[in-house]
């Protein structure tokens, strides 16, 4: 009898150790899948508004990528949101990654770039419930919207600089890929530059990548040795090696994205800075606050999510004041842009 009520004792107490660990295991946890995803799930049976963003570069680039996941970070501190995101996207990854963060029950997923469209645009109409969004695209759906910069804007003023800048008269636009909102930005660039010096010539290179430093390098390199002096470069972790092209051959460059004044103050004339974070928590708070439009959302100089950077130490006060004049009459449309998407 002893030993029966001994066993109906153990029993009792891996019964109360059970449960006990059952209970632990009901907090947050951390789980991980993709390239470099990271997420968090909330407290069991708790609903919680969850984004997700597919980034083409790392969260490390100093530019377009990087940005857009501080943005994903504000959305997650100031909305209360969960997040996750998968960064150094291959294009033929896109559908499968997409397809798996709505199977989870994401409220919004991101493609962070125009080479994100196809792909949202095929996912969107498997998944009508959950909302999607392009940065920089220009698809449109029932649940699926673009949010935009106002292209061309950063583009004129960046011409204006090169412009008054070049003693050559040689500019180059050292870029990744040769897509429309880049094209928007060229465009314009070049018809600033001609307006403020007729004699100005621009030419474009593509490397093909975001992220190869290397073949940024190498654009720039022979863009200098074709004897241009003012580069304006429009990449990823790519912007970094052009100005270290820049600083090596003494010649003058302008940045993406990030402001990079700080870098090379005497070869970085300005950054044309667009904060990607901001238009990101944007256009996500108007989805969380149930504005969710299948529209083209458009955000620029006006909004201030984009903007001239800090001047580096060879650009005159006569060219700022330029530059700010150019600023207020795009803003009042006293310019207009060419091109559009």
């Amino acid at each position: 009898m002893a030993g029966g009520k001994i066993g109906k004792l153990l029993i009792g107490v891996l019964v109360t150790c059970l449960i006990l660990g059952l209970a632990a295991c009901g907090g947050k946890k951390e789980s991980t899948s993709g390239q470099g995803q990271t997420t968090q799930e909330s407290k069991q049976g708790e609903k919680r508004f969850k984004v997700a963003l597919l980034l083409p570069g790392s969260i490390n680039d100093g530019g377009w990528s990087q940005s857009a996941y501080e943005g994903l970070m504000e959305v997650k501190s100031n909305l209360g949101a969960e997040v996750a995101y998968t960064e150094n996207v291959k294009k033929n990854d896109q559908v499968q990654i997409m397809r798996e963060y709505a199977r989870k029950g994401y409220d919004v997923i991101l493609g962070h770039g125009f080479e994100f469209s196809d792909a949202l645009k095929q996912v969107s109409s498997e998944y009508p419930n959950v909302k999607f969004a392009g940065i920089g695209t220009k698809v449109t759906g029932p649940n699926l919207a673009s949010l935009q910069f106002k292209y061309g804007e950063l583009g004129y003023l960046a011409g204006i600089v090169a412009g008054r800048c070049t003693k050559a008269n040689k500019i180059g636009w050292v870029t990744a890929t040769k897509d429309p909102t880049g094209q928007m930005e060229l465009v314009n660039l070049e018809e600033a530059a001609k307006k403020v010096n007729p004699q100005v010539s621009v030419t474009a290179a593509y490397t093909g990548s975001w992220e190869d430093i290397n073949k940024a390098k190498e654009a720039a390199l022979a863009q200098i040795a074709n004897g241009i002096d003012v580069i304006v470069t429009n990449h990823d972790a790519g912007n970094l090696s052009v100005i270290q092209a820049a600083k090596e051959k003494n010649i003058m460059v302008i940045g993406w994205t990030g402001d990079y004044c700080d870098l090379a103050p005497d070869n970085v004339l300005t950054s044309m800075v667009q904060k990607v974070s901001s238009l990101i928590f944007m256009g996500v708070k108007e989805f969380k606050e149930g504005k969710f439009e299948g529209k083209i959302y458009q955000f620029g100089l006006k909004d201030k999510v984009q903007y001239v950077g800090k001047y580096g130490n060879k650009v005159t006060e006569e060219v700022k004041n330029e530059v700010a004049k150019a600023t207020e009459d795009i803003i009042s449309g006293k310019i207009q842009l060419k091109g559009s998407l």
